[in-house]
């Protein structure tokens, strides 16, 4: 201490970046094949799990189970006398009453049968699912990110419907050169900041540490969390943290 003036050491920041992802995502599929009656959500639009997103009218697909039905147990008749042939073929042979190239065309024949009962079964069932899931509803709480269909458009299994974000907390992903890996750990607390909202400062905890630097640019990869009650972290900001 010289003259009231006191020395103290300034302590040393590190200047992280990151980018801010959503906590949870999922591109919501159709899951049927159909045409769309309606639909109930905009982007931006906050939802609930198991809140309708899309009503698929599915008669089409509902014809197509039925006659899958049919075939099915049209093909279960012939299940009871396939069996009969086998063990017939069975009990033939072991007799010594029939070759083994008839034994052998026999069996390919009644087991030929068998496979198919199943196979219709098998038909049948993914057909009736197809035709059920009529309603589309979200999977996950959070905001509706884009609707890529609209009314009257025609859908199938894997057609996209619509994307949900969940945002809080908000996760974002961290780059930390291999010099200060040593000074990250699982639960510290940072303090981030993102252009978007000048001179505010919003506190994370970290949450995921990855075991391994990445070879191609040495650095390690960690996750943090922030609370985002107001919804200020969207997915995709870029993010400036300060390490001491």
């Amino acid at each position: 201490e010289l003259g009231g003036v006191t020395h103290e050491q300034m302590p040393r920041l590190l200047t992280l970046t990151g980018s801010v992802i959503a906590d949870r995502q999922s591109e919501v599929a159709a899951n049927v094949s159909g045409r769309v009656t309606a639909t109930y959500v905009e982007r931006g639009m906050p939802v609930k799990a198991g809140q309708v997103i899309a009503i698929v009218d599915a008669r089409a697909a509902g014809f197509q189970a039925a006659a899958a039905t049919a075939q099915s147990q049209a093909a279960q008749t012939q299940v009871s006398l396939a069996k009969q042939e086998c063990d017939r073929a069975d009990t033939l042979f072991s007799q010594g009453a029939i070759p083994k190239s008839e034994y052998d065309r026999l069996k390919t024949q009644c087991t030929s049968q068998l496979y198919n009962a199943n196979a219709a079964q098998a038909n049948a069932d993914l057909a009736g699912k197809l035709a059920g899931d009529t309603v589309i509803r979200a999977p996950i709480d959070g905001i509706i990110g884009e609707r890529y269909v609209n009314v009257g458009e025609y859908v199938q299994p894997p057609t996209r419907v619509a994307s949900v974000f969940s945002v809080n907390p908000a996760r974002i992903t961290i780059s930390v050169p291999e010099p200060a890996v040593g000074r990250v750990k699982e639960g510290q607390t940072l303090d981030l900041e993102v252009s978007s909202w000048p001179g505010r400062s919003f506190t994370a905890t970290v949450r995921f540490v990855s075991p391994a630097l990445r070879p191609q640019t040495r650095d390690l990869i960690i996750e943090a969390t922030a609370k985002n009650e107001d919804g200020a972290l969207k997915p995709g900001m870029f993010a400036t943290i300060k390490l001491v």
